[in-house]
């Protein structure tokens, strides 16, 4: 084939597409691999499931599309601690996505179906692009791909909303998409156009890495088709070409319309002029052992390294020398250099045996699996480290890349040892295997699990937050609300969900934290004319707030009942310190801690022990034997549970010129 012409699909190969099973059948097998998909959604809507922490502050901008709080941007980006200089994504296509669902639905469901099925129409598109692209030889393999990296993210991350897991189906979708332009499908090219945009939109840590993919596709596409200068000038007036502009133009309109007429610097120009800033990057070495980690190295992307193969990095350190942090719990440098070469070189081997036989979809597939070995560990050097350090979530994208070039090796193998044997026989072993390989990873992606990752490691606070979140419409009388977030600790899960409950009510509220304005846009930023301060308290100054404002709700991840006995508990064993019930051997305490209160509370001071019990200090001592009871009662234990109601416990209170409800 000499020439491509995006509006004349690219002839096929003789050996590319072959029967295969029936129809029926690849349904089939598509069902089962979207079958953990379903069933995770299903599982959220019979849990009372909802989104907490940022996939709760996501599911607030999806809801407000078409109102007047619109994002036009995408969410604000991490990166902004690296630039120093506040900066959101890109836009806010994957948000349009959702908003059908978050508009119309409770926020539990609307997420769960909105993201569910956003992962669904990714396996679909896979399945349906393979077999346009490659027929069913390449369409098995890629169905298999896809339920293996849905099984590596597990049941629950199917449905989660962060950037992080959401992308990651919808990244393997892109790069079949990419095999299937630079094999010259016409209708690839505007899907890719779309799907990358959504990807680089909805997470700028896709940027470098699309890039040079997408700079390998057009290097393998020039090389297999050889065109003309005609025939390029023709293509580039084709009808693909123009409807895969008028994509690109749709989807990024409301980004450069923000750039041109938003408040200030636009975003787009924040981006490019800080792209190259940050303190540090993570270099060529550390990018190369995390690539040798998850690409060449066990358990490679598989479901066990998961939430532990790339942990986060220490904070920087600025020592005399310059800025550094420490890559922790990573091969060294030698074996991963020697790992990712073989993978290379099975790849390029592969890939020349596949072309010498006429086979232009593996060709195809074998050149950006092999590229991407070297682009991932280009594109991982250049991401800059801010002063907390590189998050594992920056580089999640990886694992979607090494499922990828995993299924493209058994693709290519099979196609060279199955072209190398007459008979049907090869291939249907080739055809079991694949199909096995799908229905073994999907069966065992039904059975629930939640890797402690992003949102979804704040999951023990939803029991307090589901206390607390029906009582939140006693505010609705006094909005718009100021939710101030001043005194809020790192990664907390909780405020981003109650502003998500006060949108579902229709309670307006505003913010002052400008991270915040940036995330939930201008329209949400406090004027100063808001008169009722919503703030919120964890542990133990919930639990002893005495100020002025009004208590909308205190729970904690006990039952209201367990609540009651623990507060029953803990006074019982304040009062028996105070007597001297509960003895402690001040001798041996260590100088740090409270020995001046445990003094005060042994002679009667009811205060001081209460709380010497509430704020672990008695659990310290029970556990190291430290405090016993007289009548030799296992204090451990009623301490143990004691802290959990303290540790769980959450306030939300509301202060303003009226009376507290009642």
């Amino acid at each position: 084939m000499s020439a491509v012409d995006l509006d004349t699909p690219a002839a096929t190969d003789s050996t590319a597409v072959v029967d295969g099973p029936p129809r029926w059948a690849r349904v089939l097998l598509i069902g089962v691999a979207v079958l953990p998909v379903v069933t995770a959604i299903v599982r959220s809507l019979r849990r009372d499931w909802f989104p907490i922490g940022d996939n709760a502050l996501l599911y607030l901008r999806a809801a407000d599309v078409f109102t007047e709080h619109h994002p036009l941007l995408g969410s604000w980006t991490s990166a902004s601690l690296s630039f120093g200089v506040n900066v959101n994504n890109p836009g806010a296509i994957y948000d349009l996505l959702i908003f059908p669902f978050a508009r119309t639905l409770a926020p539990g469901p609307g997420a769960a179906i909105g993201v569910g099925l956003v992962n669904i129409g990714s396996i679909i598109g896979i399945a349906m692009v393979s077999r346009h692209v490659g027929g069913w030889r390449m369409q098995r393999w890629m169905i298999a791909a896809s339920a293996a990296l849905a099984w590596a993210m597990g049941s629950e991350l199917l449905i989660d909303l962060w950037q992080a897991n959401a992308l990651l189906l919808p990244s393997l979708f892109f790069v079949v998409l990419l095999i299937g332009c630079t094999s010259g499908r016409p209708v690839c090219f505007p899907w890719a156009v779309f799907v990358g945009s959504v990807l680089i939109q909805t997470h700028i840590s896709y940027a470098y890495i699309l890039v040079m993919l997408i700079g390998a596709a057009l290097v393998t596409a020039w090389f297999v088709h050889r065109p003309s200068a005609t025939s390029t000038r023709h293509s580039l007036r084709s009808r693909t070409a123009l409807v895969s502009v008028g994509v690109f133009v749709m989807v990024w309109f409301p980004s450069f319309y923000e750039q041109l007429f938003g408040a200030g610097q636009g975003n787009l120009s924040r981006l490019a002029t800080n792209s190259g800033g940050g303190d540090l990057s993570l270099g060529v070495a550390n990018a190369t052992r995390i690539t040798g980690a998850i690409i060449a190295l066990p358990p490679w992307w598989m479901r066990w390294g998961f939430a532990s193969t790339v942990p986060n990095t220490t904070p920087l350190t600025r020592t005399s020398t310059g800025t550094t942090f420490e890559l922790l719990g990573m091969p060294g440098i030698g074996l991963a250099i020697a790992a990712l070469l073989v993978g290379f070189c099975v790849l390029a081997v592969l890939t020349v045996a596949v072309h010498r036989r006429g086979l232009i979809p593996a060709t195809c597939a074998g050149a950006l699996a092999a590229v991407s070995i070297p682009a991932t560990v280009i594109a991982l050097s250049l991401l800059t480290i801010g002063p907390v350090g590189l998050s594992s979530h920056h580089v999640r994208w990886v694992w979607a890349i090494s499922a990828f070039i995993t299924f493209v090796i058994a693709w290519l193998g099979t196609e060279w040892w199955t072209t190398r044997r007459a008979g049907g026989s090869a291939n249907r072993w080739c055809t079991g295997t694949a199909v096995g390989v799908t229905v073994v990873f999907s069966l065992a992606n039904i059975v629930y699990l939640a890797h402690p990752v992003g949102p979804v490691a704040a999951y023990a606070d939803m029991p307090a937050m589901r206390r607390v979140l029906p009582e939140i419409g006693v505010l609705a009388d006094h909005d718009p609300v100021v939710y101030d977030v001043s005194n809020l600790r790192i990664f907390e899960p909780f405020s981003s969900t109650m502003m998500m409950r006060m949108q579902q009510l229709g309670i307006e509220f505003r913010v002052t934290d400008e991270i915040l304005v940036r995330q939930l846009g201008e329209s949400r930023r406090a004027d100063g004319s808001q008169t009722t301060r919503v703030f919120q308290l964890e542990g133990l100054e919930a639990l002893d707030y005495g100020g002025p404002a009004c208590t909308v709700a205190l729970a904690s991840a006990l039952t209201p009942a367990s609540d009651a006995e623990a507060r029953l508990a803990s006074d019982r064993l304040a009062g028996e310190l105070a007597d001297g019930t509960i003895e402690v051997d001040a001798d041996a305490l260590d100088p740090t801690e409270p020995v001046d209160q445990l003094a005060a509370a042994r002679s009667g001071d009811l205060d001081a022990a209460r709380l010497l019990v509430i704020d672990g200090a008695l659990a310290r001592w029970a556990a190291e034997s430290i405090a016993t009871s007289a009548d030799g009662r296992d204090l451990a234990g009623v301490t143990s549970q004691i802290m959990r109601w303290v540790e769980s416990s959450y306030g939300l209170f509301a202060e303003g010129p009226w009376d507290c409800p009642s």
